[in-house]
This record gives C-alpha cells, structure tokens and sequence, in this order.
C-alpha cells in the first residue's frame, strides 16, 4: 500500500510545477497591439485612425496572429503573427489594397463627436429619450446618421420598415477640414425641398433683389389708396403673402412654411366663394397705373421671366415630362417606364407628356437630366400662351384696360417667375386656365378646358360640374361640354394603346396616378405637420366634392366674373385637402383670381354681364 501511495505524493507535489511550466500566452493583446504599432512594415498601416487591429493567441503555434483591417472601407490591410515568447513580428503580409486605399483622418467615433458637438443637433437630439449614431465614410466625407424606434412614418425623419428605425437627423463632416458640411435635422432628412437650398428650387427667382420688385409693382398697380382697409387691398397683401411662408421655406423651417401657406389659402378661398355668390362683388377700379404703362410693364415682366428661364433648372416634374415625351416617340406609353432617377414621374396625365413630344422632336433628348431645352421650350410656350390669353380674356370681357391688368398681373406677379423658373407643368396647367377663361363663353371650349386640366394634371376635374352648367340647363350647350371634352380626351388617352394592351395600361395608369396619389406621404401639408388635424382630411375632401356640385346649381346669376372666382374657390379649396402643397401651385388659380378680383366691377361689359340665357330662349329650347 505504501509503494502506491509514495508515487502518488510525488505526483501530486509535481502536477503545480508543470502546470506552471506548460505553454500558454506571456502578452496580453494590449502588449501584442503595441508591438504592431511599432512593427515598421506595417506601423504605417496600424496608426490610421480607422485601422482596426484585432488578435488571438494560437497555442499550437505559440504565436499571436493579428488581422489590421481599415474600418470605413472594411478592408483588410495586412495579417502578421508575433511570437508569444519573443515578441517578434513574422509572417508579414500585406493586402495588395492596402497602398492604394483612401484612410480617412477621423475615425468613426471622432467624426460622431464633431457632428453631435452641433448644436443643431444636440437640440434636435433633446426631444428623443433614446437615439442611435452610425457613420460612415464616402469621397472624403463622413455621414452621421442619427436613428431613433420612437417614431414611424416619413414626416420629420425617414423611417426603415425593414429596422423599425427611423433617421432623424443627418450631419456631413468634412474629412480633412473637421467642417461640418451639411446639418439636416426632421424633413430636411428625407426631403431636399425642407434643405432651404436656394438654387434648387425657382433659382433667380429666390432672391429678394428680383421677387422684391415684382411684388412691389403688383402691388403699386392694384393696391387701392383712397381706402387703406378695403377688400382690395386686403386681396392683395393675402396674394402677397404667400412670400412670407417662403420664406421660412427658404430658410428650411418647413413647418413654419407650412402652417404660413394656409391663411393666404382660406382668405382667397372665402373671398372667391363668397364672390361667387355676389357677395362683395363689387370692385371699384381695375389699377392706379394707367394702360399703356401696365404694357409697358408686362412687357418688361415677360423679358424678365423668359430671360431668367435660359438660366433655370428643370426640375424632376419637367425631366419626366420630356422622359414621357421621349418615351412616346419610341412607341411606349409613360407609365410604368420611367427611369430610377425619376421613377415617380408618372403621376399626371397623358397630354402632360404629349405636349412634350413636339419640342422633343425639334431640340432632342439626350437620355440624361441635364439642361433639357424640350423642357425650358414647353415652358417658354406655355407662359407666352398664358400671357396672350389673359390678354384676350381681358380685353374681350373688361375692355382695354383689362387686358392691360391682366397681362401685367400675369407676367409681373413673382409666382409666374417661380413656376417658370421650375419648369414644372404648373404653368402649362395655369395657361390652359387662362385660355379656357378667354373661351369661357362658348360651351365646346369649356368642356376642353376641363378635359384638358384633367388630361395634364387631373385634379381640374373638380371644375367639371360648375363649367358644364355656366350655359345653364339647355340641352345644346351640355352635349357641346360633353363634345368638347371627348375631343380632347380621345386625342389624349390613346397612348394606352401604345403597349398593345389598353386594358393594361388603364390600370397601370390609375395605379401611378390616382391610386399613387391616395397613398402619398409628405411634410408638405398641415395633415402631417400637425397629426391632430389629420382627421379632418377625408370629410374635407367630401365637402370640396360637394361644393364643385353645389356652386354648378345653386347661384341664379351667372356672368363670367363669378365663373372665375367660383372656380379659384373651387380649385383653392381641394388644394387645402391635399396631402402635397407647393409654392407654383399659386398659378393654378392666378388667372381666375386675377379676373375675379382684379378687374372693376361694371354690369355693361361682358365680365358682368349675365351669362344665362333669357327665359324665353328657355321655353324655346324645352320645347325642342
């Protein structure tokens, strides 16, 4: 029993002894990172601030192997091993990449530090109780991205559905100069337009020295200066006053913009309503200026606005439009065709597109969103259509000096300017408005008009009603809206048999029109800005389909004045229901509220002269 227990003891004496001796890590990994760091092949590499050195201890080897890779492009700079006993660097072997890459000066966490150290940011940041910061590095720039599960929805951030995060704030840090290029906080996020970059909207037309002016003549001509406190006067700070708005717009506080643009919306809308009832109908004088200076004026507005447009932007509204156009000529209808860059582009109406396929033939395409003189022409053609007609309507219901009113109005207004300067389809939609009041008396023109607005930008369809019933109820004159209109929706709605399948490119087109915008997000309406008054989008809605039948039959009196201030209202109240709201809109309604509003009121000439037919020429057409 002994001889068993004595080799036991000595055993059990000797087991610590070659444990302490067995093989096992002398270096730590900070020890292993500081030989690196002094390793001269690769201690270039290693004190990159976005070099990232990881290791492990191999224990059959006895050696540490050490992986340096640059984090902001994720690439693997060079693997080496040092040897647990000595210390020594062997094994070197350095990526091909790693001469060649571009090793930014911040690192991540330094560039997240800069960018919090805002204090934009760190305002913004106070209303979130938790929020997460990544960046990353792109052309000499670090992006911090900012991201919080607080909140859904696209307004005030861009949320991921896939993360169930949402970015709330954005900074762009300049790599070499630690300058803090771009600061974006809520909608300026997602959408450029919230961003106040001068340039990309309207361009020229952003800055005081040219609106300034223009709004100052508009006003000088129209503002009344016997009475301070008159309807007039107030019509013309309310037309004005859009300015205001833009320019917090302007500045990026999108929510002081929007929450500005509505009083100016419902002032006009009630004054125009009412209007159309024959309430405060009444207006004095046409202008303080007199008729050959207010040409002279409209003529130098018009130089003004056509010089400035060979320096506009087109914008992505015009860059589809000529992509459409294109698409066309090469035997495709729009929808559903139009490229990544402006994949939404086709939400209007067929004649949008086709009326860009003339000047698309005379000035090309070159496939690319660049200068697109197809678009800079249809604009161009679209405001001197506009300017003539509000000339003729003038002049053939309120006489010379009307006509005087209404070309100044339309070319020195600075919304004309800015819708011009987008090269939108905004002014191609207002000149069809202009042209439709100059026809406004005869039936046939009425119903191409309506069919026309529908056909380019869909929502003067709203219009229908009221300008099938201006002739009154005679048969003759509803079959002639009724003409007038299929003339111009059959020339129009043909190009859904571009694809061979009609069927399926009516649905195609409801889907990317109608149905798209039902779906629409943006921070461009008060809905969204404050969630609160979101519940009264769709009632208000119904009440605009409403009002569109109501003003058709209820007023006895029916002149032309009261068509086109009925017509603003109308157009004015469903833009208080859309989900989108931007500045050109203003032209949608300029030319009825011009002539409604700005023209003197005078029951011998045609503007005020009743539209509906005697009784007797009633009794006559019944009895037909």
């Amino acid at each position: 029993m002994k001889s068993v227990l004595r080799p036991l003891s000595v055993l059990l004496v000797l087991i610590p002894l070659l444990l302490g001796f067995a093989p096992g890590p002398q270096l730590n990994e900070l020890q292993v990172r500081e030989r690196v760091e002094r390793a001269p092949e690769v201690a270039d590499f290693a004190s990159r601030p976005t070099v990232e050195t990881s290791s492990y201890y191999d224990s059959g080897s006895d050696a540490w192997s050490v992986l340096l890779r640059e984090d902001a492009s994720d690439s693997v700079v060079a693997r080496i091993e040092i040897s647990d006993d000595t210390g020594r660097v062997r094994n070197v072997k350095i990526s091909p990449r790693a001469r060649v890459l571009e090793y930014p000066n911040l690192s991540k966490d330094e560039a997240i530090k800069l960018a919090s150290a805002n204090p934009e940011i760190r305002d913004w940041l106070s209303h979130y109780d938790s929020y997460s910061a990544e960046a990353e590095y792109e052309a000499g720039d670090w992006t911090v991205h900012y991201r919080t599960e607080e909140e859904k929805g696209d307004v005030g951030g861009v949320y991921d559905e896939n993360t169930g995060e949402k970015e709330i704030a954005r900074v762009t840090v300049d790599d070499s100069t630690w300058v803090l290029e771009d600061v974006y906080t809520g909608d300026q996020v997602g959408w450029q337009m919230a961003r106040g970059e001068y340039g990309s909207y309207g361009k020229q037309a952003n800055y005081w020295f040219v609106w300034g002016p223009m709004a100052l003549l508009f006003a000088l001509a129209f503002w009344r200066l016997d009475k301070l406190f008159s309807l007039r006067n107030m019509d013309i700070v309310a037309l004005l006053s859009f300015l205001v708005s833009h320019g917090f717009f302007r500045a990026g506080d999108s929510f002081e913009a929007v929450v500005l643009w509505y009083p100016p919306l419902i002032y006009l809308l009630v004054r125009t309503l009412l209007m159309g009832f024959g309430v405060g109908e009444r207006v004095e004088k046409t202008s303080n200026l007199p008729d050959g200076v207010l040409f002279v004026l409209a003529a130098a507005g018009a130089g003004l606005v056509l010089g400035l447009n060979l320096d506009a932007r087109v914008i992505d509204v015009g860059y589809a439009g000529v992509v459409g156009g294109d698409l066309i000529l090469n035997g495709a209808m729009p929808y559903g065709h139009m490229p990544s860059d402006v994949g939404t582009g086709d939400t209007y109406g067929p004649l949008n597109y086709l009326l860009y396929v003339p000047f698309v033939l005379m000035f090309g395409f070159t496939g690319e969103w660049g200068f697109l003189p197809a678009a800079h022409a249809l604009t161009v053609f679209a405001f001197v259509a506009g300017a003539l007609a509000m000339l003729v309507a003038g002049l053939k219901f309120a006489g010379r000096s009307g006509a005087a009113a209404m070309v100044f109005a339309w070319t020195v207004f600075p919304y004309t300017l800015y819708s011009a300067n987008n090269n939108t389809n905004d002014l191609i939609v207002a000149s069809v408005a202009a042209i439709g009041l100059s026809l406004a008396t005869s039936p046939i023109a009425r119903g191409a008009t309506v069919a026309a607005g529908f056909a380019i930008k869909l929502y003067p369809l709203v219009l229908g009603p009221l300008w099938l019933m201006q002739g009154g109820r005679r048969r003759n004159p509803i079959l002639d809206f009724f003409l007038g209109g299929a003339a111009v929706l059959i020339a129009s709605f043909w190009v859904f048999f571009l694809d061979g399948n009609p069927i399926e490119g009516a649905r195609t087109f409801y889907e990317k029109t109608l149905a798209f915008q039902g779906d629409r997000t943006s921070p461009w309406t008060i809905y969204t800005q404050v969630p609160q008054l979101g519940f009264l989008q769709t009632p208000l809605t119904a009440l605009v389909i409403l009002l569109g039948f109501l003003v058709a039959f209820v007023p006895r009196k029916r002149t032309v004045r009261r068509l086109a201030a009925l017509s603003a209202a109308l157009v004015i109240a469903f833009q208080l229901t859309v989900i989108y709201w931007f500045y050109p809109y203003v032209t949608w309604f300029e030319p009825f509220v011009f002539l409604a509003l700005l023209t003197a009121t005078n029951e011998k000439t045609p503007l005020d002269g009743s539209d509906q037919p005697s009784a007797v020429s009633n009794q006559e057409d019944e009895a037909t």
